[in-house]
């Protein structure tokens, strides 16, 4: 029995260890909670806290709100109204303040007061960088904290801590590894910014930009490794989401240099970069971009703080590149993308400069459609905004469709379009670019394979066309584009060799007469925000010869055939007749959209045309006449009545010039003709004929025929 008696009371001490354990663990605790609450070290953490921000900054971090304790869900001290000055000597209110700043602490760090931190979130943060006239920037503390400027001078790289409240000791260490152990102390840690703003502004440009609702998580993870970044902001007012990844925090501020990837999201555009990141003196990076955007004219306005305005047929724009960075200067090279329906390749270097950014390389583009970068929607249809997913409204296509490239009205034929011309592409930077493309586009305007330079400088476009292939012809000049007013203002310069007349005057201007092979000469300027308006205020001159041609839809010869056969009706276009030629020239004075031209000739067989007259370019009508004068007609002598060998006949042309009215030029210049003609004949039976076929006594006695076959055709 006694030696069973030790065997069962033997495990029962166990459960009574374990419940003295026990309660002497909650007395513990309920003793540690009693002092947090009862005499917790809040105002000891809150100076710890300045003390660490000065001696690492150099600067005053001022906490002008209430400070308190949270013990649930997690401890954490609350602190109000936090402000962290700007750089001594930096005019301005204080880099950063927060409304209200949360930080979550270990139950040791309230014990021992020790701020071990382990999530920080600030709400509706305000922070302000700045860069004053000198080029000092309000975000680097290394240049503001003087203990750190000293052992940066000195080259012994140090360890600052606080050993006493307002007393500072340095710890030696690596070069690079100073930061580094810290934040391993402090990892894992995660920050967050609750309904933040950021303002930027460099008093050297006076350019500024503002972030609001910023609402971002940076996660730090365990030895300062992975760290991640999440979040929001609104710029311009976009929404914007960012993503990113550095593979090893540590390793970056140790060696340098380390994996990193961002991505970008918003309407405007969506961008990512995968590579290396390296800092040192500055930021630098080597990896890959890619960049998509619905509209380039729409990110064009979005980065120039514009509304995005919808660009007709501008397409995607999606480009892909090998990147070389540094802090103000980005190489893309072997860039691949698109535009719209135009593939193009190349290689660019983007500078930052204060104004705006400064652009160089050279591109090959299969297409480069001028109107779809430049136009954008006017009054005639609805624009809508740059991305809406709205549905297109019932009409709209009716009332902007395009025939020719023109406008189309409502009962009406074609005409100059309406549709804006946005000069906002010209704002987003400087550039000197050299271009190839297989063609160049403007409406229905086209041209073959072309070589050009863009030199563009403060919203200035200078267009320089070296050699361009179009119509089967030649063109060299210069076109110039300014958007600094509030229209834009263009100005061409330009001669074209050997183009095909007839395909070239029905793209541009939309009538089909002229054929031939044609030399132009262009100087050209006007102004406005749609092409009606710059075709309403245009003018320069044009000078104009054609070879071995026809003027299409008219028969001078016929014409005069008839008048000298007695026939003076039936004087109209008519499809298939044409007027054959081997030279016409002319020039053309052009003031406020008036081409006026008084030098028109026409040289062909047996017939020789002057020509004066003036084109209402902005209502495309014409008011001109023509006068043919014959050395001899191919017609049968036994019809013809009136010899008009060196006679003029002139011809009124006028109305729209895509459907113009033919018609003698007027009775009296009829009479003179018919007088000159029978000059010699003086008889009263004469002049009672002429009286007759014009009609003078309001009755028509006899058949201008008739008479003109009796009296005049031995003449």
């Amino acid at each position: 029995m006694r030696d069973r008696a030790p065997h069962h009371r033997h495990p029962r001490r166990w459960p009574i260890a374990l419940g003295y354990a026990g309660l002497g663990l909650g007395c513990l605790l309920l003793g540690a909670v009693a002092f947090l609450i009862v005499a917790a070290p809040v105002e000891l953490l809150r100076e710890r806290l300045i003390g660490e921000v000065k001696a690492r900054t150099g600067r005053d971090l001022v906490v002008s709100g209430s400070t308190s304790l949270l013990l649930l869900p997690r401890p954490a001290i609350s602190v109000a109204n936090v402000a962290l000055s700007a750089p001594p000597g930096m005019e301005g209110g204080p880099m950063l303040f927060v409304q209200a700043l949360e930080a979550e602490l270990s139950l040791a760090s309230l014990l021992t007061g020790q701020a071990d931190i382990r999530r920080l979130v600030l709400f509706r943060p305000k922070i302000e960088l700045k860069v004053d006239i000198q080029g000092r920037r309000s975000w680097d503390f290394a240049q503001s904290a003087p203990a750190l400027r000293t052992l940066a001078a000195s080259g012994d790289a140090r360890l600052i801590r606080v050993a006493a409240p307002g007393v500072l000791e340095t710890v030696p260490q690596s070069a690079g590894g100073n930061l580094a152990s810290m934040l391993e102390k402090l990892a894992p840690l995660s920050l967050g910014l609750r309904e933040g703003s950021l303002h930027y502004a460099d008093d050297r440009s006076g350019t500024t930009q503002d972030l609001t609702a910023l609402d971002i998580d940076v996660v730090l993870g365990e030895g300062a490794g992975a760290l991640q970044a999440n979040g929001s902001f609104m710029w311009r007012g976009e929404t914007m989401t960012i993503a990113g990844d550095v593979a090893s925090l540590r390793t970056l501020l140790e060696e340098r240099a380390t994996r990193m990837s961002l991505k970008l999201a918003g309407r405007p555009i969506e961008a990512r970069y995968d590579g290396k990141i390296e800092v040192g003196s500055g930021l630098a990076l080597q990896g890959n971009l890619d960049l998509t955007s619905p509209s380039l004219q729409a990110l064009g306005a979005w980065v120039d703080n514009k509304p995005m305005a919808a660009a007709r047929n501008a397409g995607t724009l999606t480009l892909s590149s090998a990147i070389t960075g540094e802090s103000d200067r980005v190489a893309l090279a072997d860039l691949t993308g698109t535009l719209g329906a135009s593939s193009l390749r190349g290689d660019l270097t983007i500078e930052a400069r204060p104004a705006r950014p400064y652009v160089t390389g050279s591109l090959k583009l299969s297409e480069l459609d001028l109107g779809s970068i430049l136009v954008r929607q006017g009054s005639n249809a609805d624009p809508g905004p740059a991305f809406s997913d709205r549905p297109a409204q019932p009409g709209a296509a009716e009332k902007g469709s395009q025939v020719r490239g023109f406008t189309k009205r409502a009962g009406g034929g074609a005409d100059w379009s309406d549709d804006v011309i946005d000069p906002t592409p010209l704002t987003l930077a400087d550039a000197d670019l050299t271009l190839a493309a297989d063609r160049l586009v403007f409406k229905d305007a086209k041209t073959g394979p072309v070589r050009l330079s863009l030199a563009l400088a403060d919203s200035v476009a200078r267009l320089t066309l070296q050699e361009m292939l179009l119509y089967e012809g030649r063109g060299r000049g210069v076109a110039t584009l300014d958007g600094r007013g509030q229209v834009p203002a263009i100005n061409v310069k330009m001669l074209l060799e050997g183009i095909s007349a007839q395909p070239l005057l029905k793209d541009l201007l939309g009538f089909e007469w002229l054929e031939g092979r044609s030399t132009l000469t262009v100087a050209l300027a006007g102004q406005g925000a749609s092409e009606r308006q710059i075709i309403s205020t245009l003018g320069g001159k044009i000078d104009l010869a054609t070879t071995d041609g026809t003027i299409d839809a008219i028969d001078v010869g016929k014409i005069l055939r008839n008048v000298g056969e007695g026939r003076f009706t039936g004087l109209r276009v008519a499809q298939g007749e044409k007027t054959p030629f081997s030279e016409l020239a002319g020039s053309f004075t052009i003031t406020n959209g008036i081409a006026d031209n008084q030098d028109l000739r026409l040289v062909s067989t047996n017939l020789r045309v002057s020509g004066a007259g003036s084109f209402n370019l902005p209502a495309r009508t014409l008011d001109y006449t023509v006068r043919p004068k014959v050395a001899s007609l191919n017609a049968s002598t036994d019809r013809a009545v009136i010899n008009l060998s060196n006679v003029e006949v002139p011809v009124h042309i006028g109305g729209p010039w895509d459907k113009p009215n033919f018609s003698l030029a007027g009775q009296e210049q009829i009479l003179d003709a018919v007088k000159q003609i029978g000059k010699n004949i003086k008889s009263q039976e004469v002049q009672d004929a002429i009286k007759g076929l014009l009609g003078e006594d309001g009755q028509q006695k006899v058949k201008p025929r008739d008479v003109l076959e009796k009296l005049l055709k031995k003449q």
